[in-house]
């Protein structure tokens, strides 16, 4: 399937979903892929080291996910 043809499918099932706690969870999951797509896997590079740098903040300033509510998360995404 071509980019376009991948796009519209995902475009029409997004438009066929009306629970609003399933479009908050579609929204985080895409935000997220879309957020690492460019990740390098590679340790070694400058923005792989600079991200690893901002986790200390971002823990302090509560930008965090604990394991309780991954679980939850994830009992959420398996039920539906």
């Amino acid at each position: 399937m071509e980019v376009t043809e991948l796009k519209k499918t995902i475009h029409q099932l997004v438009e066929s979903v009306d629970n609003e706690l399933t479009l908050v969870d579609l929204h985080a999951l895409v935000a997220l892929v879309v957020e690492q797509q460019d990740l390098p896997l590679d340790t070694n590079t400058a923005l792989l080291e600079e991200r690893l740098k901002q986790i200390p903040e971002q823990i302090e300033r509560g930008q965090f996910t604990t394991n309780e509510q991954m679980k939850q998360l994830t009992k959420q995404w398996l039920s539906k």
